[in-house]
């Protein structure tokens, strides 16, 4: 009797260690990772109801942490990577920015923000991505086309103070030089005259 109730403690009491030696090397959670939230002109963060405008956008992305390279370029490169735009896709450099490092913010077009980390921004030149960054979340905004220069984005309910701003704007295919024109008139006008002869010779 009293070896069974010792096994049965032993038992038990090994139960528990491997128990707890499994919970002690558990494998860490998961990095947070990106969410696609839009395009609603509302959405839910933390149980808070998020409002921007313009709205919709095309899509909005969610990444609940801190990405620790705030910079405009590595900004663009996650925007790059987020909405897989490759080649002549791909964003190459930001419009403008506005940053709220501790008591003023500027926005794109030089001008001082009204209050401390301010939920509005004005870009100096027409943009059709933006990253949001506030405390511990970042926020990637696609319109479906460009918004003019001088255009006010604003920004509601977020759950921390926001911290700054990176506009970008697609790619555009260049314009053709008048003399590209030309050069395309003159092969076509030269085929056209190759084509004529060959259709008199066989005559």
């Amino acid at each position: 009797m009293n070896f069974s109730t010792s096994a049965v403690a032993k038992t038990t009491l090994l139960a528990a260690t491997l128990l707890a030696a499994s919970t002690a090397f558990a494998a860490p959670p998961p990095p947070p990772s990106w969410t696609d939230v839009g395009p609603a002109s509302t959405f839910m963060i933390d149980g808070n109801v998020i409002t921007y405008s313009p709205s919709p956008a095309l899509e909005v992305k969610y990444y609940d942490g801190n990405i620790a390279d705030q910079s405009a370029a590595n900004i663009m490169a996650v925007i790059n990577t987020q909405f897989g735009l490759t080649g002549l896709n791909a964003l190459t450099t930001v419009v403008s920015q506005c940053d709220a490092p501790t008591s003023l913010c500027t926005n794109g077009s030089g001008a001082l923000a009204s209050t401390p980390y301010s939920n509005s921004f004005t870009s100096n030149g027409s943009y059709d991505y933006l990253a949001v960054h506030f405390g511990q979340g970042e926020l990637l905004f696609h319109w479906s086309a460009p918004l003019a220069a001088n255009t006010t984005f604003s920004i509601g309910g977020l759950p921390r103070g926001l911290s700054n701003y990176r506009a970008y704007e697609s790619p555009t295919a260049p314009v053709p030089e008048p003399g590209t024109y030309a050069m395309l008139l003159g092969g076509l006008g030269l085929l056209g005259m190759i084509s004529r002869r060959r259709s008199t010779a066989k005559k």
